[in-house]
């Protein structure tokens, strides 16, 4: 009994000590648990330190790589400004040498200039002074011109008249010379020197004058106004030897001669731009439709 109770008093002593080597193995796992995962967490942060320095010395590497080729490059690029530079630099002093030659030149052009400057000036007054009497002599030029001009349309007008008249009296001349003491033929009437066919039917302008040609005379020409009146105790309407059917704009008697002066038009007439015939009325000429039928009066 005594040795079960010493035995079991042992095992309780070595129980004890086993517990309390327990109690201490747990705490120095604890301790160990704790350290490790402090250590776990400083491993963690410093993989995570690893790999970030990783990628940044990545980084660098190929931040280094392009520096080193941009290196290279502007080392390249460097010698060629370097040789650019020395043949600029000779390029400049062979310039530098023209442009001393040059100011030696220009210095003499300038002295040359001065003295073109001063005879440019003077003649720029002379021919300022020219200009004056050039525009004085072109205004009395223009003047006299005017003055020629006007003349020389007076002159016109008179030989025209002249030459008019002349065939006028040259054809009064023949006709007075062949007429008279002549008498009229059959059917033809006599009015001082001249002979008159009055007709007694109607046709158009160039109808009638074609009859008195056929007639060996043409239509009248109205000289006087004793003739106008002799002519207008026929019929109301009878055509005359005027129209402007060749000179549109101007009355021309059939012998070729124009209309001088205000003829015996009616008032108001003549009217029309399309009526370019002349009738003769009781109240005086009127401008007519060549195509219509009128009686007419041929005179020889």
């Amino acid at each position: 009994m005594q040795d079960i109770q010493a035995k079991c008093g042992n095992l309780t002593n070595q129980w004890s000590q086993v517990q309390s080597s327990y109690n201490s193995l747990a705490a120095e796992r604890d301790q160990l648990q704790s350290s490790y995962n402090s250590l776990t967490a400083e491993r963690d942060q410093l993989q995570s330190s690893y790999n970030s320095l990783t990628a940044e010395r990545d980084q660098l590497q190929s931040s280094y790589n392009s520096l080193t080729a941009e290196r290279d490059q502007l080392q390249s690029s460097y010698n060629s400004l370097t040789e650019e530079r020395d043949q600029l630099q000779s390029s400049y002093n062979s310039v530098t040498a023209e442009k001393d030659q040059l100011q030696t030149r220009n210095n003499s052009l300038t002295a040359e200039r001065d003295q073109l400057q001063t005879r440019y000036n003077s003649l720029t007054a002379e021919r300022d002074q020219l200009q004056t009497r050039y525009n004085s002599l072109t205004a009395e030029r223009d003047q006299l011109q005017t003055r020629y001009n006007s003349l020389t349309a007076q002159r016109d007008q008179l030989q025209t008249r002249y030459n008019s008249l002349t065939a006028q009296r040259d054809q009064l001349q023949t006709r007075y010379n062949s007429l008279i003491g002549k008498p009229c033929r059959p059917g033809w009437i006599k009015f001082n020197i001249s002979c008159y066919y009055i007709s007694t039917e109607t046709k158009e302008w160039l109808k009638s004058r074609q009859d008195c040609r056929d007639k060996g005379a043409d239509l009248v020409i109205v000289n006087s106004k004793e003739e106008q009146n002799f002519l207008i105790g026929f019929h109301d309407g009878t055509w005359i030897g005027l129209s402007n059917i060749p000179t549109v704009g101007r009355w021309m008697w059939v012998d070729g001669t124009f209309l001088v002066g205000a003829g015996s038009w009616s008032k108001g007439e003549p009217n029309s731009a399309n009526e370019d015939c002349v009738e003769m009325t009781p109240n005086g000429w009127n401008d007519h439709t060549c195509s219509t039928s009128l009686f007419w009066a041929c005179k020889e």
